[in-house]
């Protein structure tokens, strides 16, 4: 790795210029890209002025365009802003990108990616703090990936600049502005294996995204029992990777999911049921950490306490060790304010 320290939207963007620079049939087409698009691609529009395209408020349009021009073989990157506008095109993402290839006997390819902005935000309340992981990840015939910083967020975009299938990356707003060391060379991240970010003994804790983000958070508060937790980020949800987090619990004995949405029917959920049935080797009950099955609220004073937070998660791995809980108090940047933080 090089000693460069990009933020997650920054490596969005050299990501997108560096396939762009390389694949000629790659443009990017969304409501406002060729304004930055949260700084995921600054400057691209002067790069590229005939790939990087601007549209009229009509989700639906766009990305119909861009599913037939994927599948007369250009590689489209579709922009939503959010996830909620997103599904103006469900049917253009959910029964005709993602059925396509499945309908054509593997010969009709459609190679599109789908870069949705998810998630918390300060102050946008139920309308605009979705993320909607279930919804995607239950969709045969996509391919669904969370990154949880700047270097998996530029290796999962080149991967999945270089796949045949749809690819959704659910882009948590969140975490844009946290900062990491990020190569300059061109490489990937596999789409469909989790990663083991620590090794530990005696409990599995399963985290994607910004709830990675936070668990990570959470290990500093654990003092000398931070050795004690195997912590995976799962990295792609459609498929999930269950072979990794089955070995993990085979070994741990317990295990706790976070997810930063509702737990109904949630990526957290399904881990646990898979674990079930496989009938991994459980010393305690498996956990799934999780906001409450209500809508995010919009004022500060609500919605601090709906989503995990790093003392949340301590707390739930402390209790399942047998050991006391810690008593802090986050203060309200830390609750209300996207991170800046150097991973």
């Amino acid at each position: 790795m090089s000693d460069r320290i990009l933020k997650t939207a920054d490596a969005i963007r050299e990501a997108t210029d560096q396939v762009m620079a390389k694949d000629p049939s790659v443009y990017v087409i969304g409501l406002g890209v060729p304004q930055g698009a949260g700084g995921t691609t600054n400057g691209l529009k002067q790069k590229y002025p005939d790939r990087i395209l601007d549209t009229p408020t009509s989700e639906a349009a766009l990305t119909g365009l861009a599913v037939g021009s994927a599948i007369a073989g250009l590689h489209p990157i579709v922009h939503h802003d959010r996830v909620e506008f997103s599904l103006l095109a469900a049917d253009q993402i959910f029964t005709q990108a993602a059925k396509w290839n499945y309908m054509f006997g593997g010969g009709g390819p459609v190679p599109i990616i789908f870069r949705i902005v998810i998630g918390r935000q300060w102050g946008n309340g139920p309308q605009h703090s979705q993320a909607l992981y279930s919804l995607f990840g239950s969709v045969p015939g996509l391919k669904v990936v969370v990154p949880s910083s700047p270097a998996m967020a530029k290796g999962l975009l080149i991967a999945a600049a270089r796949d045949k299938n749809p690819v959704v990356m659910l882009e948590s707003r969140w975490l844009y502005g946290i900062k990491e060391e990020v190569s300059e060379a061109m490489y990937q991240v596999p789409l469909d294996k989790a990663q083991v970010v620590q090794q530990g003994s005696d409990i599995t804790v399963v985290g994607y995204g910004d709830a990675l983000y936070t668990a990570r958070q959470a290990l500093e508060l654990l003092g000398e029992h931070k050795k004690r937790v195997e912590l995976i980020d799962l990295v792609s949800i459609n498929p999930i990777d269950h072979a990794t987090i089955h070995a993990s619990v085979q070994k741990t004995g317990r295990l706790l999911t976070v997810d930063t949405t509702n737990g109904a029917f949630s990526v957290g959920s399904e881990v646990i049921s898979k674990a079930a049935q496989s009938r991994v080797g459980f010393v305690d009950a498996p956990r799934g950490l999780a906001a409450p099955d209500v809508p995010c609220p919009t004022p500060p004073s609500l919605s601090e306490f709906w989503y995990p937070t790093k003392v949340t998660i301590a707390n739930a791995i402390l209790e399942m060790l047998g050991l006391p809980r810690i008593d802090l108090q986050l203060p309200f940047e830390e609750l209300h304010l996207p991170p800046t933080t150097t991973l």
